[in-house]
This record gives C-alpha cells, sequence and structure tokens, in this order.
C-alpha cells in the first residue's frame, strides 16, 4: 500500500518506508494519491533510486547521532589508562505526544543512559552522583572487581562499602579493570520502598559499556535495549514496550495514520521522538550491540540486512535474520546494508512491535 503527499510517496507495506520525488505521473503537492504501482513498490524494497533518494533526504532533515557521546577524563593510575565518566541520576519527563508520558528515572537525561567506552587493559572509573528522591546505584555486569564495587545490596549487608548503594544528594565512585573486551551493560541495583529492583531498571535505570579491543579496527558501532517501560506511565496510551526508550504504540499502524494524517514530515518528526534510528551509507558496516534489559523476552530483527553474530554465534548468521534475546542477555551483531533506503527493524514477537518495539535503519547512497 502506497500514499502519496506532496509529492512525497511512503511506502508501508511490509514494514518497508521510501518516497518518490517529483516526475512524470507523480502527485501534485497536497494531493493525496491512493493509486499503487508494483513497479515504484519493487523499487523501494529493492533500494532502487527513489528509494536512495529518498534516505538520502531524510537523512539531511536528522542529527547525525540520536544522542551525543558522552566523553570520558582520561588519567593514569598505576601506569594504566584511566578512563573516567559522571553519570548524574535525575527523574525526567519523556512526551510521546497525545498526552502520554513517561516519568523515567534516568543516568544523564536518556535511556538508555549513555554509553562508556574504554580499553581492554584500562580502568573503567565511574563517579555516580544521585540527584533522585531514592536510593540507587551502578552495578556493571564486567568481572574480577572487588565487592565495594558492587553496587547492590550486598554492600549493606556485609558493611563493606555501603556508600555504594547511594541514598539521594550523595555520591559514589566505582572503578573496574577492562579485562575482557566486549559488549556488557550496567543499570541500578536498588530496591526502594515500592519499587523492587526490576522497577528501578525498568524505570530507565541501564546503559552499554563496550570494552574496544586495542587490536581491533574500529568500526561504526550502535546500541538497541530492549525493554518495557516502568509503572510511572500517564496518558491514554503511553508505550510500554521499548526500544532505547522509546515506543509507539500501534507500530506500523500508527506511522501509517500518522503519514494519511500529517504526510511525511510528520513521520519524520517521530524518529528521535517515539520511533528511535540510526543513520548509516549503503555498504557501511555497523556492530549493533542488542540488549534485553526488560522482564519479558524480546527478539531482534532488521530487514533488508542478514545479522551477523559476533558474540553468541562467533561470526555465524542468526537463522532467519532473528535474534532470541532471554531477559539480561544480548549479542553483537555486524550489519552491513547493500540497499540504499528506510529499512524498518522491531521486535519479532510480534505483538510487541505492534505495540510499539519498531525504529528506523536510514541507509543513505
Amino acid at each position: 500500500m502506497r500514499w502519496r503527499v506532496a509529492g512525497v510517496a511512503l511506502v508501508v507495506s511490509g514494514l518497508v518506508l521510501g518516497w518518490s520525488l517529483g516526475g512524470p505521473g507523480r502527485s501534485s503537492p497536497g494531493e493525496h494519491a491512493h493509486s499503487s504501482s508494483a513497479g515504484m513498490f519493487m523499487d523501494f524494497l529493492m533500494g532502487g533510486p527513489q528509494a536512495a533518494e529518498a534516505a538520502a533526504r531524510v537523512a539531511r532533515a536528522l542529527p547525525e547521532a540520536p544522542e551525543p557521546a558522552l566523553q570520558a577524563q582520561v588519567s593514569t593510575k598505576d601506569g594504566r589508562t584511566v578512563r573516567e565518566y559522571t553519570l548524574v541520576i535525575q527523574e525526567k519527563v519523556f512526551d510521546f505526544g497525545g498526552g502520554n508520558r513517561w516519568r523515567a528515572w534516568t543516568y544523564n537525561g536518556t535511556v538508555p543512559g549513555p554509553t562508556l567506552r574504554v580499553r581492554k587493559g584500562e580502568i573503567l572509573r565511574v563517579r555516580v552522583i544521585n540527584r533522585h528522591n531514592r536510593t540507587h546505584s551502578f552495578h556493571a555486569h564486567l568481572s574480577r572487581y572487588p565487592l565495594e564495587m558492587d553496587g547492590s545490596q550486598a554492600n549493606i549487608i556485609t558493611g563493606r562499602a555501603p556508600r555504594a548503594m547511594i541514598p539521594p544528594g550523595g555520591e559514589y565512585t566505582y572503578e573496574f579493570l577492562a579485562e575482557e573486551a566486549g559488549a556488557t551493560y550496567y543499570h541500578c541495583h536498588s530496591a526502594d520502598r515500592e519499587f523492587a529492583i526490576n522497577q528501578h531498571i525498568l524505570q530507565g535505570l541501564y546503559g552499554a559499556i563496550v570494552v574496544e579491543d586495542p587490536a581491533m579496527k574500529p568500526m561504526r558501532e550502535g546500541v538497541v535495549f530492549m525493554a518495557e517501560t516502568g509503572s510511572l506511565r500517564s496518558g491514554p496510551n503511553p508505550p510500554f514496550y521499548v526500544m532505547n526508550g522509546k515506543g509507539i504504540p500501534g507500530g506500523e499502524l500508527a506511522l501509517e495514520e500518522i503519514y494519511k494524517k500529517q504526510g511525511l514530515a510528520g513521520v519524520v518528526a517521530q524518529l528521535g521522538k517515539t520511533v528511535p534510528f540510526f543513520k548509516l551509507k549503503a555498504g557501511e558496516a555497523i556492530k549493533l550491540h542488542v540488549y534485553n534489559v526488560g522482564n519479558l523476552d524480546h527478539t531482534f530483527h532488521a530487514h533488508e540486512v542478514p545479522h551477523v553474530s559476533l558474540a553468541v554465534l562467533q561470526g555465524r548468521p542468526w537463522p532467519g535474520n532473528v535474534v532470541p534475546l532471554l531477559s539480561g542477555t544480548l549479542d553483537t551483531l555486524l550489519l552491513e546494508f547493500r540497499h540504499p533506503g528506510l529499512w524498518l527493524f522491531h521486535c519479532h514477537v510480534v505483538n510487541h512491535a505492534d505495540a510499539g518495539m519498531i525504529g528506523v535503519f536510514v541507509v543513505e547512497p
């Protein structure tokens, strides 16, 4: 199915988006045309010249990255490089439109929190400041660290560094030796009054840690966190399933309805607000770290591209291009799109996608 507004056609059938730009037989400005063309559809689907131009125009309307990177302060300790980050735990309200809001708890105002990058053999130091009204912490899924850096109830129970469970207005500095290269993550491990540990996580307190191998050639990287939202939601239909803290209830159908009412500009306005996105070039490889920090099982599927598993399957592709993610698990994928266009990614527990778990790769020529 295809709609055309102001000389622009958006193809949403099969979760593939694209638009047509001028030329004979195309719609005049402001016209809503409900005609269909198999040739035009295949042009979008197979990454033809129409899809390439569409992706290029969308890319120009979007920032280079969904969130700015957090820079580390670099120093040395006992002959090792130290990369130090500061995280501030604070509340932030995310407005999804239509009166739907989520009063999230965040590290530095984003969900997920900033990606912390360190090289193998270096020290990762994380200063955490709690500006929220509940006790919080920083618990890293790293290995071989002392109990004082655990950021869990064990710190209180044993009496070893109880301040690692940070009270309102407090702060604590955690330190880890990054011995193993690869992707992992961090999250709050606190339970405070009616909010159990899982609710602190689902309220938004999680983020990625990437331990780089200096022997490996650097390449483009991205992060996708799949989860549910915490309970502090309001409005007629706030998203329950989210990727990178974003969700659009109704999924693909919601985007179709937005396009029919508002045209392409309405769809683009959702990118980065209710729909996560990544900008790439055709043929550009990206390492995508995909996490499930939710209570429920999720799966990851992107259209058009082989899902090469660098972590779980050690360089082999996932059958069916679907990545199974039990709660708390992750994988690192190598993706390289051949065709320019706007390509969807989503949870392939399809009712999760229908409820909001969709995103877009903007692949430029």
